[in-house]
């Protein structure tokens, strides 16, 4: 179970990234926040008003911050390891999605990497890129954003 809770955990944010660039979610965003800017209300409820059955993954993920996406959510297979992790401490996240060629998904680099690949190896953060000590893509367990978050 504990493996579980790990792996759901180190795939939030590509998650994340994956289902916030994709256009239908990004559209319905840009809509609840003009609608909210507006004194609207948007259609669907909060998350804690729909129950626990009725939740997707999507639903929880897009209220993780929606107002602060940008670039500190991922980093490029080619930046430094220091990089990487400078800014996962100046943003307070254990962990980044990696985009390799094409803005594709290579992997995700989180804290654990950098302890056991650079600290404990005696690496230098500052030589070594994401690409070497990333966790790859293939070795992560994802689910689609429709996917009921009590789905097993």
């Amino acid at each position: 179970m504990q493996g579980l809770v790990q792996g759901v955990r180190s795939c939030q944010e590509t998650l994340r990234v994956a289902i916030l660039r994709h256009p239908h979610v990004r559209d319905i965003i840009e809509r609840r926040k003009i609608l909210s800017h507006s004194g609207c209300v948007t259609s669907s409820p909060p998350v804690g008003e729909k129950g626990l059955e009725n939740l997707t993954v999507a639903d929880v993920l897009v209220t993780k911050g929606e107002e602060k996406l940008g670039s500190w959510l991922w980093c490029r297979t080619t930046d430094t390891v220091y990089d990487a992790v400078k800014n996962m401490a100046q943003n307070n996240i254990g962990s980044l999605v990696v985009l390799g060629e094409r803005e594709l998904i290579a992997g995700i680099i989180t804290e654990r990497d950098y302890l056991r690949k650079i600290i404990a190896q005696g690496r230098s953060s500052k030589y070594t890129r994401v690409g070497e000590i990333m966790t790859d893509e293939n070795k992560l367990i994802t689910v689609a954003s429709d996917t009921n978050i009590l789905q097993q």
